[in-house]
């Protein structure tokens, strides 16, 4: 995971594992709010979530990222009975 600096208060969290020109290489966009930090999740379900801390936000993404992995990916598709015809 690399967390990249847009400017003193907003940052880019990215996955490494994609190529920059995909899209599933932006995870999140943080932007730290009064104490607060606002995260615009790219990945998944699109939401903002408020964090304590910069370190919160990466702690999520890895787990948003695991859960992502966990889950199979596309397999054998589920046959279906077929009535004979009328």
């Amino acid at each position: 995971m690399e967390i990249a600096a847009i400017d003193a208060d907003a940052w880019r969290l990215c996955d490494k594992r994609e190529r920059p020109s995909d899209a599933a290489h932006v995870i999140a966009y943080i932007e730290r709010v009064g104490s607060a930090f606002d995260a615009v999740w790219m990945t998944g379900p699109r939401r903002r979530s408020t964090h304590a801390s910069l370190a919160e936000c990466v702690a999520a993404a890895e787990g948003l990222l695991e859960s992502a992995d966990a889950t199979p990916g596309a397999g054998r598709p589920i046959e279906i009975a077929h009535l004979p015809p009328r």
